[in-house]
Protein backbone atom coordinates (compact mmCIF):
# COMPACT_ATOMS: atom_id res chain seq x y z
CA UNK A 1 0.00 0.00 0.00
CA UNK A 2 2.72 2.45 1.01
CA UNK A 3 4.98 1.62 -2.27
CA UNK A 4 1.68 2.60 -4.49
CA UNK A 5 1.12 5.62 -2.24
CA UNK A 6 4.42 6.78 -2.91
CA UNK A 7 4.40 5.66 -7.27
CA UNK A 8 1.07 8.11 -7.01
CA UNK A 9 2.70 10.71 -4.91
CA UNK A 10 5.42 10.64 -7.41
CA UNK A 11 3.54 10.70 -10.68
CA UNK A 12 1.52 13.63 -9.25
CA UNK A 13 4.89 15.63 -8.98
CA UNK A 14 6.38 15.30 -11.80
CA UNK A 15 3.26 16.35 -13.56
CA UNK A 16 2.87 19.33 -11.81
CA UNK A 17 6.32 20.01 -12.43
CA UNK A 18 5.70 19.85 -16.25
CA UNK A 19 2.27 21.67 -15.79
CA UNK A 20 4.67 24.78 -14.46
CA UNK A 21 7.43 24.69 -17.12
CA UNK A 22 6.51 27.25 -19.65
CA UNK A 23 5.88 26.14 -23.08
CA UNK A 24 9.29 25.49 -25.47
CA UNK A 25 9.52 28.72 -28.12
CA UNK A 26 8.64 27.83 -31.53
CA UNK A 27 10.95 28.19 -33.78
CA UNK A 28 10.62 30.36 -36.45
CA UNK A 29 11.58 30.54 -40.20
CA UNK A 30 14.85 31.50 -40.66
CA UNK A 31 14.22 33.04 -43.88
CA UNK A 32 12.23 35.04 -45.94
CA UNK A 33 11.31 33.76 -49.17
CA UNK A 34 11.45 36.29 -51.90
CA UNK A 35 8.89 36.12 -54.92
CA UNK A 36 10.46 34.30 -57.50
CA UNK A 37 7.47 34.41 -60.37
CA UNK A 38 6.29 37.00 -62.11
CA UNK A 39 7.05 41.10 -63.13
CA UNK A 40 10.18 42.19 -61.33
CA UNK A 41 11.79 45.55 -60.98
CA UNK A 42 15.24 46.86 -60.15
CA UNK A 43 16.68 50.75 -59.73
CA UNK A 44 19.66 51.05 -58.83
CA UNK A 45 22.34 53.68 -58.27
CA UNK A 46 25.45 53.02 -60.37
CA UNK A 47 29.19 54.30 -60.36
CA UNK A 48 31.67 53.72 -63.34
CA UNK A 49 34.96 54.09 -62.78
CA UNK A 50 37.38 54.04 -66.21
CA UNK A 51 40.02 51.17 -65.95
CA UNK A 52 42.63 53.49 -67.17
CA UNK A 53 43.12 56.77 -69.01
CA UNK A 54 42.74 57.02 -72.98
CA UNK A 55 45.58 58.33 -74.09
CA UNK A 56 46.50 59.62 -77.55
CA UNK A 57 47.24 62.20 -80.10
CA UNK A 58 45.72 64.53 -82.80
CA UNK A 59 46.74 67.58 -85.20
CA UNK A 60 44.64 70.43 -85.16
CA UNK A 61 43.16 72.46 -87.90
CA UNK A 62 46.45 74.46 -87.62
CA UNK A 63 49.36 71.68 -87.96
CA UNK A 64 49.86 71.77 -84.03
CA UNK A 65 49.85 68.37 -82.25
CA UNK A 66 47.80 67.87 -79.47
CA UNK A 67 47.64 64.80 -76.76
CA UNK A 68 45.07 64.11 -74.57
CA UNK A 69 44.38 61.57 -71.38
CA UNK A 70 40.93 61.26 -70.75
CA UNK A 71 39.98 59.91 -66.70
CA UNK A 72 36.04 60.22 -66.31
CA UNK A 73 33.49 58.30 -63.81
CA UNK A 74 30.21 58.33 -64.32
CA UNK A 75 27.15 58.23 -62.28
CA UNK A 76 23.76 57.58 -62.58
CA UNK A 77 20.50 55.82 -62.54
CA UNK A 78 19.86 51.98 -63.90
CA UNK A 79 15.97 50.48 -63.91
CA UNK A 80 15.23 47.07 -65.18
CA UNK A 81 11.83 45.65 -65.85
CA UNK A 82 11.06 42.24 -66.94
CA UNK A 83 9.62 38.60 -65.93
CA UNK A 84 11.56 36.51 -63.63
CA UNK A 85 9.90 32.67 -64.57
CA UNK A 86 11.72 30.51 -61.94
CA UNK A 87 14.50 31.91 -58.97
CA UNK A 88 17.32 31.26 -61.49
CA UNK A 89 15.76 32.99 -64.65
CA UNK A 90 14.19 36.51 -65.37
CA UNK A 91 14.47 38.25 -68.58
CA UNK A 92 14.50 42.08 -68.65
CA UNK A 93 14.44 45.24 -71.06
CA UNK A 94 16.60 48.20 -69.43
CA UNK A 95 18.13 51.90 -68.91
CA UNK A 96 21.08 53.56 -67.50
CA UNK A 97 21.16 57.60 -67.51
CA UNK A 98 24.73 58.25 -66.73
CA UNK A 99 26.85 61.52 -66.68
CA UNK A 100 30.59 62.82 -65.85
CA UNK A 101 31.55 66.23 -64.66
CA UNK A 102 32.24 67.39 -67.61
CA UNK A 103 29.88 65.71 -70.11
CA UNK A 104 32.18 64.78 -72.99
CA UNK A 105 31.34 61.06 -72.06
CA UNK A 106 27.49 61.22 -70.85
CA UNK A 107 25.24 58.69 -72.42
CA UNK A 108 22.55 56.06 -71.74
CA UNK A 109 23.29 52.78 -72.66
CA UNK A 110 19.76 50.75 -73.45
CA UNK A 111 19.85 46.79 -73.04
CA UNK A 112 18.56 43.48 -72.41
CA UNK A 113 19.23 41.77 -68.88
CA UNK A 114 19.22 38.13 -67.68
CA UNK A 115 19.39 37.94 -63.60
CA UNK A 116 19.73 34.93 -62.12
CA UNK A 117 19.07 34.55 -58.10
CA UNK A 118 20.47 31.07 -56.71
CA UNK A 119 18.51 30.87 -53.37
CA UNK A 120 15.44 31.60 -51.74
CA UNK A 121 16.54 32.69 -48.24
CA UNK A 122 16.76 36.26 -46.83
CA UNK A 123 20.26 36.53 -48.47
CA UNK A 124 20.56 35.38 -52.11
CA UNK A 125 23.36 35.59 -54.24
CA UNK A 126 22.66 37.00 -57.92
CA UNK A 127 24.41 37.71 -61.77
CA UNK A 128 23.36 39.53 -64.55
CA UNK A 129 24.59 40.12 -67.64
CA UNK A 130 23.67 42.50 -69.65
CA UNK A 131 24.01 43.48 -73.70
CA UNK A 132 22.78 46.43 -75.32
CA UNK A 133 23.77 49.55 -77.31
CA UNK A 134 24.55 53.13 -75.71
CA UNK A 135 23.17 56.38 -76.89
CA UNK A 136 25.69 59.03 -76.10
CA UNK A 137 24.20 63.01 -75.24
CA UNK A 138 26.57 64.83 -77.79
CA UNK A 139 27.29 66.87 -75.11
CA UNK A 140 31.56 68.23 -74.86
CA UNK A 141 33.29 69.62 -72.75
CA UNK A 142 33.70 73.64 -72.74
CA UNK A 143 36.83 74.04 -73.12
CA UNK A 144 39.42 75.06 -76.25
CA UNK A 145 40.45 70.94 -76.76
CA UNK A 146 36.97 69.52 -76.07
CA UNK A 147 35.79 65.60 -76.59
CA UNK A 148 32.71 64.62 -77.71
CA UNK A 149 31.27 61.21 -78.32
CA UNK A 150 30.24 61.53 -82.21
CA UNK A 151 28.24 58.03 -82.41
CA UNK A 152 27.92 55.09 -79.61
CA UNK A 153 28.46 51.62 -79.63
CA UNK A 154 27.29 47.96 -77.97
CA UNK A 155 27.70 47.83 -74.97
CA UNK A 156 28.21 44.95 -72.82
CA UNK A 157 27.97 44.49 -68.85
CA UNK A 158 28.76 41.98 -65.79
CA UNK A 159 27.25 42.21 -61.87
CA UNK A 160 27.72 39.95 -59.18
CA UNK A 161 26.00 40.80 -56.04
CA UNK A 162 23.87 39.85 -52.99
CA UNK A 163 19.97 40.64 -53.08
CA UNK A 164 19.15 41.03 -48.82
CA UNK A 165 14.74 40.25 -48.92
CA UNK A 166 13.59 42.66 -46.60
CA UNK A 167 9.42 41.70 -47.29
CA UNK A 168 8.78 39.01 -49.82
CA UNK A 169 8.33 41.85 -52.55
CA UNK A 170 11.13 44.04 -51.65
CA UNK A 171 14.83 43.65 -51.38
CA UNK A 172 17.98 45.53 -50.78
CA UNK A 173 20.82 44.99 -54.11
CA UNK A 174 24.39 45.37 -53.40
CA UNK A 175 26.68 44.82 -56.79
CA UNK A 176 30.06 44.93 -58.10
CA UNK A 177 30.60 44.17 -62.18
CA UNK A 178 32.52 45.14 -65.37
CA UNK A 179 31.14 47.46 -68.25
CA UNK A 180 32.12 47.42 -71.50
CA UNK A 181 31.07 50.20 -74.26
CA UNK A 182 32.43 50.53 -77.54
CA UNK A 183 31.85 53.99 -79.10
CA UNK A 184 32.10 53.77 -83.02
CA UNK A 185 33.50 57.19 -83.20
CA UNK A 186 34.70 59.60 -80.91
CA UNK A 187 35.51 63.79 -82.17
CA UNK A 188 38.21 65.52 -80.74
CA UNK A 189 38.98 69.05 -81.60
CA UNK A 190 40.10 72.78 -81.13
CA UNK A 191 38.13 76.04 -81.22
CA UNK A 192 34.76 74.07 -82.36
CA UNK A 193 37.02 72.32 -85.11
CA UNK A 194 36.80 68.61 -85.40
CA UNK A 195 40.38 67.30 -85.63
CA UNK A 196 40.15 63.18 -85.40
CA UNK A 197 36.85 60.81 -84.96
CA UNK A 198 38.18 57.40 -84.22
CA UNK A 199 36.72 54.70 -82.37
CA UNK A 200 37.04 54.18 -78.87
CA UNK A 201 36.70 51.44 -76.50
CA UNK A 202 36.18 52.16 -72.61
CA UNK A 203 36.19 49.34 -69.69
CA UNK A 204 34.68 50.51 -66.05
CA UNK A 205 34.47 48.87 -63.43
CA UNK A 206 31.09 49.40 -61.90
CA UNK A 207 29.64 49.80 -57.96
CA UNK A 208 25.53 49.69 -57.09
CA UNK A 209 23.42 49.62 -54.63
CA UNK A 210 19.66 49.80 -55.18
CA UNK A 211 16.25 47.83 -54.65
CA UNK A 212 14.21 44.56 -56.32
CA UNK A 213 10.37 44.64 -56.30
Amino acid sequence: MKKTFFLFALLAMVGFTSAELPPAPQEGPNHIEFKYYGFYCVVDYSHFMHFASENGAYIDQYGSMHYYSDVYNLNGITAVAGWQWRKESALGIGFSYLNDAVGSFSQIPVFLEFRSHFLRNRITPFTSVQLGYSIPFGSKNNVAEYTRIDEGGITFGLEVGARFAISRKLGLNIYVGYQMIQNRSVERGFNEVAASRFPELYDNLKFGIGVNF
